[in-house]
């Protein structure tokens, strides 16, 4: 992780990305490793006032002599400004990421209570849950590919508590980018939050089930709105575009939708929005019995099925919204490496920012490395998207080792 230190906390053994602040003119000649206080005091004396470090790459002892970190050359302004602008927006972005997966990980405890009350008949907390979809929407204005990346690390035995989160931010994201008010943004990401509540009132061996139910649980299933809509019945204070994102997340424009089969007239914008981010994350989710399809599956399902069951219009707004390779997923590039996506170009969606970790030809870890591919030097490419599953890679690992 990038971090921000003054250079009188720099100690041998850190990793120098780039310098932050500087009295002088001096350019970091090469990023590198601090072996000594003699190279710290180099730094000193020639101005050098705080630095950006990579806290993942720090060691004890430096492999290269730290003489050639600080070149006597004053560099131009804009070398300057370049460094020090993509080392601190590294460093913010991966900050972003670890206080967005902190946000996560409460709102999946926060599941898990709403659940446990509802097993016992107990109301919900609905103050809980718009303090915490308040706070995830927060987050996704602050920082929209850092929370969209940490909805990517999943564990497959958690599915409800993930599904439902993950659809609160991505509606709360597609709200956005349609440019719909705030405040129903809002309320679309608290209904989301709670669209699948009922789900607990359905037995596991149905909701775990890999193969296909039977008619008789599949009508059982299907209640789960019906559950759902219960549960926030006579809740004081619930905005009725969320209750409607519960109501709506499974009927279709072809009228043969659950629970009420209602005709596409009768099914608003927000619950046409419901249906298809309820899809695609559920498309895309790994589960106890099975894996999930990459994005660019998910959205060849979407397009199909466009006109019966999906707003054809909306489903392109919301391909256009998560864009070609989505935030957090994982692409191959031409050159062997597997890369994670990191930061989505909104002016050339096949050239992401994303983060380099492995060679595919070699089948082996290297060393992280952040590449945007929009910048005009650089030559690789995408190639296609990866699943970490199909290739043994550890994703939750690589996210806290070298993500945040």
């Amino acid at each position: 992780m990038y971090k921000k230190i003054p250079i009188d906390k720099l100690r041998p053994g850190m990793h120098v990305e780039a310098i932050a602040d500087q009295k002088g003119k001096e350019r970091l000649k090469q990023k590198g490793h601090i072996s000594s206080n003699e190279g710290i005091e180099r730094l000193r004396q020639a101005g050098v006032i705080s630095v950006i470090i990579d806290t993942a790459r720090t060691r004890e002892q430096s492999e290269s002599p730290d003489s050639e970190l600080v070149s006597n050359q004053p560099s131009s302004k804009t070398q300057q400004q370049t460094s020090m602008s993509d080392a601190k927006r590294l460093a913010s972005f991966s900050e972003n990421v670890s206080k967005a997966r902190e946000l996560y990980n409460r709102a999946k405890e926060l599941q898990k209570q709403a659940m446990g009350a509802l097993q016992k008949d107990e109301a919900l907390n609905l103050d809980s849950f718009k303090e915490m979809s308040e706070s995830l929407v927060d987050s996704l204005f602050s920082d929209q590919d850092a929370i969209l990346c940490a909805t990517m690390i999943r564990n497959k035995d958690e599915y409800l508590l993930e599904h439902s989160i993950n659809v609160s931010i991505l509606m709360a994201a597609f709200g956005r980018h349609l440019e719909l008010p705030e405040q129903d943004i809002r309320d679309l990401a608290l209904g989301a939050f709670l669209h699948d509540i009922g789900k607990i009132k359905v037995d596991d061996a149905i909701l775990m089930k890999p193969g296909k139910l039977t008619v008789e649980e599949f009508d059982e299933m299907k209640r789960h709105v019906e559950y759902g809509l219960e549960a926030v019945e006579g809740l004081a204070g619930l905005p009725p575009i969320a209750r409607e994102v519960i109501a709506l997340h499974h009927e279709k424009l072809s009228g043969d939708g659950y629970p009420k089969q209602l005709p596409a007239d009768d099914i608003n914008q927000y619950g046409r929005m419901a249906t298809i981010v309820d899809c695609y994350d559920a498309i895309t989710a790994n589960r106890c019995y099975k894996d999930g399809e990459l994005s660019a599956k998910a959205f060849k399902i979407l397009l199909a099925e466009s006109g019966t069951h999906f707003d054809y219009q909306l489903v392109g707004q919301f391909i256009k919204c998560m864009g070609v390779f989505p935030v957090g997923s994982l692409v191959e590039l031409k050159s062997g490496r597997l890369g994670m996506v990191l930061r989505a170009n909104k002016r050339n969606p096949l050239r992401p920012m994303i983060k380099v970790f492995y060679n595919l030809r070699g089948e082996h870890f290297i060393e992280a490395k952040d590449i945007d591919l929009g910048r005009s030097y650089e030559t690789d490419e995408i190639e296609r998207g990866r699943r970490a599953e199909n290739l043994n890679i550890d994703l939750p690992r690589f996210f806290d080792d070298f993500l945040v």
